[in-house]
């Protein structure tokens, strides 16, 4: 055999293993990962947690993309796996459907069957994927303040559907208003807004019926966007999602979802921040390096500086 056609046949070779590690791994990353859930489990430090909620825990979770794609079975599994946990909270940081109302009364009875019925306290906040519904709006709103929020170009919708079938479920929704959760004489304080991009995002109205304390206070809000300009109210934890830990992250190509506050824990200002990587996927069903997470947070009073530990 000739140099020349044994480097074309090494050619071949080489073309044919990259191309069926690519069909492979695609395969994997498709059918094993978007599925394959880790739970997260952090320890949070707060100086002036009054004693009946040391040790209280709350579980996350957000993005759960209910479609054709993210299928009910899957979402089941993973509300079991929080029952298994056995918090004493659950709140949920939207996007329970990917646009298509039909998805919103089954994962919310899902919800209420597995979660709620096991006497789990459980509140939750809407996305943008709530309210981007089958007769969403599509029309840009003009009465933004461009100088707070540069980027906050958005579609409106008003979420209805999801809204209804999440209260059907004995759900409570947080739209920009504020709730104390009470052991005792003991209270915290939950705080949900509305989404940032598709709803009416108003935290100033949400903190109206709080009252001027030191209490624990702790904000739900979809998108992590708007932190820069909301720390400074020194939440102890604002937990969002929306970004899915990129979905797809490779070196050098930009996330499919989300940039600067992508997956995890970030201090920004007074207010610490905690983004989840959420259960499901929208688009290709694929994740890369960024594993469905459902995130577990435990109490703990602190005499000293607040921190928080994975």
């Amino acid at each position: 055999m000739s140099p020349k056609v044994e480097r074309r046949r090494a050619l071949h070779r080489s073309l044919f293993n990259v191309g069926i590690s690519g069909i492979t791994l695609t395969n994997f990353e498709s059918l094993v990962e978007p599925q394959w859930i880790e739970i997260t489990q952090h320890e949070i430090s707060i100086a002036n947690l009054p004693p009946a909620f040391e040790g209280f825990s709350i579980v996350q979770l957000t993005d759960l993309h209910h479609s054709s794609i993210v299928t009910l079975d899957y979402l089941q599994a993973c509300f079991r796996q929080v029952v298994d946990l056995q918090p004493d909270l659950v709140v949920m940081t939207g996007d329970y459907i990917t646009r298509q109302e039909k998805y919103a009364q089954p994962v919310a009875q899902a919800i209420c069957e597995i979660i709620v019925e096991a006497g789990i306290p459980t509140y939750a906040v809407l996305g943008n994927h709530d309210h981007w519904n089958n007769d969403w709006n599509n029309d840009w709103n003009d009465d933004l303040d461009a100088s707070v929020f540069p980027l906050r170009n958005r579609w409106r919708g008003d979420g209805v559907e999801v809204l209804n079938a999440l209260s059907a479920g004995k759900i409570k929704v947080l739209m920009n208003e504020s709730v104390p959760l009470q052991r005792g004489d003991d209270r915290l304080w939950l705080v949900g807004c509305d989404d940032f991009l598709a709803g009416d995002f108003d935290l100033e109205r949400a903190l109206t019926s709080l009252p001027s304390t030191d209490e624990p206070r702790f904000l739900l809000m979809h998108n992590p966007q708007p932190i820069e300009s909301i720390a400074h109210h020194g939440f102890d934890l604002v937990l969002s999602g929306h970004t899915h830990g990129g979905q797809i992250s490779l070196p050098f190509v930009p996330p499919k979802v989300g940039n600067k506050y992508l997956a995890g824990l970030f201090y920004v200002g007074a207010s610490r921040l905690y983004v989840c990587r959420g259960l499901g996927v929208t688009g290709v069903p694929i994740r890369f390096m960024t594993t469905p997470e459902i995130a577990c947070f435990r109490l703990v009073r602190s005499s000293g500086v607040q921190s928080i530990a994975a």
